[in-house]
């Protein structure tokens, strides 16, 4: 991801969110200099952001445009994700899903990704939703 891509990735997000991240909030992911990353054919149609501290990884935000959903590239973000994470000395990778969101819950349980505890009210507005913390070890 670069910076000429926060604008086509913010209205991505706004596809797929119901809380999107603000333009803004992209641009900060690559100024802390996170691992960034698009998917693109004539356009970006997905991306992923990971954070990486000593020992761990935390897989801030993944999506995929609808019309591409289903292909396999959530999949390959997250091997890339998961790739990147234990290049770089995580012992694993942790994030957060809304327990409504099944599609995802799903990709990440097939990924190997497990259950590890609930946030209340983590996400809001438009409405207060509890998240689930899931962590795939590496």
């Amino acid at each position: 991801m670069q910076d000429a891509d926060v604008a086509t990735v913010a209205t991505l997000e706004a596809e797929v969110s119901p809380a999107p991240w603000s333009p803004g909030i992209f641009s900060d992911c690559l100024r802390a200099e996170y691992e960034c990353w698009v998917v693109r054919a004539d356009k970006v149609f997905g991306f992923a952001i990971l954070s990486l501290a000593p020992g761990e990884a935390h897989l801030l935000n993944i999506a995929i445009a609808p019309d591409r959903q289903g292909q396999g590239f959530g999949r390959k973000l997250l091997r890339k994700a998961a790739n990147t994470a234990k290049k770089e000395g995580a012992e694993r990778i942790v994030l957060e899903v809304r327990p409504s969101n099944l599609r995802a819950r799903g990709i990440y349980e097939r990924a190997g990704f497990e259950f590890l505890s609930l946030r209340e009210k983590y996400y809001g507005p438009p409405k207060k939703e509890d998240a689930f913390v899931y962590t795939l070890a590496l």
